[in-house]
């Protein structure tokens, strides 16, 4: 069954008091399956719904926004309210068919893109939150054949490279480096490690548990975090000879890289 709530703005800024605007005009489209779970998924965050909608009505007259979304997943339920807070049009996008379709809420979401795409209404881009490949086809219709702007909002990492190439434009969120507190995590270990044993030798599965046990932290994100330090070249794996006449691999961290970029101030 598919429950909707129409609670339609003809016109957001005028409804607050605002004069109209000279800013194109646009509808936008959630996929907040894609925004919660991925971000959820990814970086243990919750979606920012209120600063999305600020940012974009910045540059839009946004006259609609709509979010479609399986709500009878608890987790998704408990955003309703926040949701709320920007519009009420939701659409819930529960099957109860016996033969459940894992893409029911991108089916539904794409008829209404392409219901308001077709009805030559006042719209001057189409704003659309997904990553997902299926909804390629739709913005190639909109941007071809109605000659309307485009723009995609998706989860970093989690954005179809067909989308990145159809739309008029894309912005992967979130923009902040949620790795940050993991890399101060394992640096403070190493520092720890290097300042209370002289000729200690750290390894990279050793740090990312000791870490994550230390810090009740995710293994999975620590070990992310621990490999985007080596990646900039703040951390360098090598092979050393132990006391043992052992070769083993280890990680040593570049401090001086680390202070001249701001990562970890000479305080530490």
């Amino acid at each position: 069954m598919i429950f909707e709530k129409f609670f339609k703005r003809n016109d957001v800024h005028n409804e607050n008091g605002i004069a109209p605007s000279s800013k194109p005009r646009a509808v936008a489209f959630v996929d907040f399956e894609h925004w919660y779970i991925s971000l959820d998924k990814m970086y243990h965050v919750k979606p920012k719904i209120r600063e999305w909608r600020d940012s974009l009505a910045e540059k839009y007259d946004v006259t609609e926004i709509m979010f479609f979304g399986d709500f009878s997943n608890q987790s998704l339920r408990n955003e309703i309210s926040h949701i709320r807070e920007v519009t009420n049009f939701i659409v819930d996008t529960q099957n109860t068919s016996p033969h459940h379709k894992k893409d029911f809420t991108d089916f539904i979401m794409l008829d209404h893109i392409y219901r308001k795409a077709i009805s030559g209404d006042n719209v001057d881009a189409f704003i659309i939150f997904t990553g997902d490949g299926h909804f390629n086809s739709v913005v190639q219709f909109i941007v071809d054949r109605c000659n309307k702007e485009v723009g995609i909002y998706a989860v970093k990492n989690a954005l179809s490279n067909q989308l990145r190439t159809s739309a008029s434009w894309y912005e992967e969120l979130p923009k902040e480096d949620y790795m940050a507190e993991y890399y101060e995590m394992i640096l403070d270990n190493l520092k720890r490690i290097e300042n209370s044993h002289r000729h200690a030798r750290a390894t990279f599965s050793k740090t990312v548990t000791m870490v994550a046990q230390r810090n009740n932290a995710d293994e999975e994100l620590v070990r992310t975090a621990l490999e985007k330090l080596i990646q900039k070249g703040y951390i360098l794996q090598k092979r050393e000879r132990t006391r043992n006449n052992k070769m083993i691999n280890v990680i040593r961290t570049d401090w001086e890289k680390l202070e001249n970029d701001g990562m970890f101030p000479a305080r530490h």
